[in-house]
């Protein structure tokens, strides 16, 4: 397979059409698939199933542009996604130590997290902040549509799109991860070494 291969809006076109002949019930199938995956990779504990879902989709489309022939395609996404867990399996081995599992977080995080995430919104640059939301916003059946717009008003492909989104998405959690430590009381709620608050 060439490396240089890139999902475009003709590849994309050919996946829907593989899902079904009539579009708008290829995008609903093409979503409940996407949900599918969303399900199976939050159930294997993966890091961001979301984006696993658009990498086993985009490997379906790839394989279709290139002629394979696929019989069952819910069949032929399990196997993609299996290979999918292993490699993030090894990903996790080779950059992270082992560590418990941490506990869920209290409503007082959820809320700090989102606090969080306003301030480091409102730092962006307006065109970086609604790319972003664009790309993430909509329900299950109209975000695939919304993100392919997006993709041809902004003269990318859809994996330059998503590549894009994607690291954004990363710099806007390292903010929220900095955010967060510097808002969270260390010194101010314990005393010093000479026992002053």
């Amino acid at each position: 397979m060439s490396p240089k291969w890139a999902l475009t809006a003709e590849s994309f076109d050919r996946l829907l059409a593989a899902l079904h002949p009539d579009r708008a019930e290829a995008a609903v199938r093409y979503e409940a698939l996407h949900e599918r995956l969303v399900r199976v990779f939050r159930w294997e504990h993966a890091v961001d199933p979301e984006s696993l879902a658009d990498d086993a989709l985009t490997r379906l489309a790839r394989r279709l542009d290139e002629g394979e022939s696929v019989l069952s395609i819910p069949a032929f996404l399990n196997g993609i996604a299996r290979n999918l867990l292993k490699e993030e399996g090894a990903r996790r081995q080779r950059l992270q130590p082992l560590t418990d599992v941490p506990a869920p977080p209290s409503e007082s995080e959820v809320e700090h997290h989102h606090a969080a995430l306003e301030t480091c919104l409102a730092t962006w640059e307006p065109a970086k902040r609604d790319l972003l939301l664009a790309y993430y916003q909509g329900d299950q059946s109209a975000r695939i549509l919304n993100r392919q717009k997006l993709a041809t008003d902004l003269g990318l492909e859809l994996n330059a799109l998503r590549n894009r989104a994607l690291r954004l998405r990363e710099r806007l959690e390292t903010c929220i991860r900095k955010q967060i430590g510097r808002d969270t009381p260390s010194s101010n709620s314990t005393t010093d070494r000479k026992g002053k608050p």
